[in-house]
């Protein structure tokens, strides 16, 4: 009698355990069940970032760290196939990211309206979170603006993806000159070539955006500018390969006379080497014509996902440009999500 009832307690307090632990590893579902609903989605980014330039300068940011964001988002679908979303971002300063609403009719056709990200370029379209490096590449920066103010229509038919839109073409501020600026993007994924996807696209845009500065650190502009694009991303069995080239032809303000040309492109490389972490290269090379200059870089990174919501980005990076000295430096992200 004495050995079924240790044996009973023993059985209630290694199932009490067991109950314990599932309760436990199940917070991020706990807390996805609350947050996570198809009317109501709040979703929060918290970024915490380090940079150490291997020289005593002020490559990439220097030696420093910094919140990079904290961010707000707040989306949901209503009746009648209606949708909205606000995105606020408190760091490093306040400021909003993504105000709109829209309708979709179906997966080949929906409709935004209002202050958004524009879904050009590869390199751009995930969100900082999902992002395989501490930084974009910088030909992106140099010609894609993330945020725009407009309307938009994207959609799926098949294989085959596009989006479409009209903007004031000067970041998230009214329009300034009465003109707009048009975004494209046109990308088809194949599925059945090898294991995972292939998938290939072309972007391009086009607009006068005089006063506005071109990219989040191109140059300021005078008038027109005309930005074409295409790109490759394939993933297959652990294995990831992207990239892109852009081109883009500028009035601007330096060159009232002509126009400056900056081009450029990246590869990247990745390959999972545990479950939850991946390993990346990346090359990029870019260059203004009329100024004559090449740079290039180089960067290795380690990307760790911890949990589904916590995760840690480390890169090594070498700038090589064609004129001055070489420049090298590390950098990480460490990042929550949900």
């Amino acid at each position: 009698m004495k050995k079924i009832l240790l044996i009973t307690i023993l059985a209630i307090c290694l199932f009490s355990l067991t109950v314990i632990a599932q309760e436990k590893s199940s917070l991020d579902e706990q807390l996805k069940s609350y947050l996570h609903q198809d009317f109501f989605k709040l979703n929060i980014l918290l970024q915490s970032e380090g940079r150490f330039s291997f020289e005593d300068d002020d490559f990439q940011g220097g030696r420093t760290f910094s919140a990079a964001n904290a961010r707000v988002s707040l989306r949901g679908n209503l009746d009648g196939g209606f949708f909205y979303r606000i995105y606020i971002d408190a760091a490093p300063q306040p400021g909003l990211l993504d105000a709109y609403a829209g309708y979709k009719a179906n997966d080949g056709f929906s409709l935004a309206v209002g202050a958004m990200k524009p879904r050009q370029t590869l390199d751009y379209i995930p969100n900082p979170a999902e992002h395989n490096f501490v930084d974009r590449a910088t030909m992106t920066g140099l010609l894609v603006g993330s945020r725009e103010i407009g309307v938009s229509a994207t959609g799926d038919i098949g294989n085959l993806y596009y989006y479409a839109g009209l903007f004031n073409g000067n970041r998230l501020n009214s329009n300034n000159n009465n003109k707009f600026y048009g975004i494209g993007r046109l990308q088809y994924t194949i599925h059945d070539l090898l294991p995972g996807y292939v998938q290939l696209a072309v972007s391009g845009s086009h607009g006068n955006s005089e006063g506005t500065r071109s990219g989040s650190r191109g140059p300021w502009l005078r008038g027109n500018r005309t930005i074409v694009g295409t790109d490759v991303e394939i993933e297959s069995n652990g294995f990831y390969f992207a990239a892109e080239y852009l081109r883009g032809e500028l009035e601007t303000v330096d060159l009232p006379e002509i126009n400056e040309i900056i081009s450029g492109y990246y590869l990247t490389g990745g390959y999972q080497i545990m479950r939850n972490t991946m390993l990346f290269c990346r090359w990029q090379s870019w260059s203004y014509k009329e100024q004559d200059t090449m740079e290039r870089k180089v960067t290795l990174g380690i990307n760790i996902d911890f949990t589904d919501y916590v995760g840690l980005v480390l890169n090594v990076d070498a700038y090589m440009p064609d004129e001055g000295d070489n420049r090298h430096g590390a950098s990480f992200i460490f990042q929550v999500l949900f």
